[in-house]
């Protein structure tokens, strides 16, 4: 058998929603996601970057629940704490508030869905816990 060369992570990510629309302009207002230029039609929006995602709609099946989605997405902010403020202010689901941790500033939020998105400012915990003087 021929050696088969794998990504080392997701190439794509596909994430079911209820309403593709809705979970679309979330995800664009909020979190700053651009979206492809490619019509996939009223049940789907995919986004450039790396890696690529999409909401789609569940088609014939029940929605996520808030209580069973296995999707934890994580997004890079410059500013947790304003973002924090501004979905806050919008009414934006807040599943757990603001604090200081090894990635920066973070805090997590539902998406129209209640998938979880935790918002965070550093990528790598190089100096965690901080050290004592």
């Amino acid at each position: 058998m021929p050696n088969t060369a794998v990504t080392s992570s997701p190439g794509f990510i596909s994430i079911a929603v209820s309403d593709a629309r809705r979970s679309a302009a979330f995800y664009e207002r909020y979190l700053g996601a651009v979206r492809d230029t490619f019509d996939f039609g009223p049940d789907a929006a995919a986004f450039v970057g790396w890696p690529a995602f999409a909401v789609n709609a569940a088609r014939g099946q029940a929605g996520p629940s808030p209580a069973t989605s296995p999707i934890q997405l994580w997004w890079r902010a410059s500013d947790a704490q304003a973002l924090y403020e501004r979905v806050s202010a919008e009414g934006v689901a807040i599943l757990q508030e603001p604090f200081d941790g090894p990635f920066g500033r973070t805090f997590v939020l539902a998406d129209p869905d209640g998938h979880r998105v935790t918002i965070y400012e550093k990528d790598q915990p190089l100096f965690w816990p901080p050290r004592r003087p």
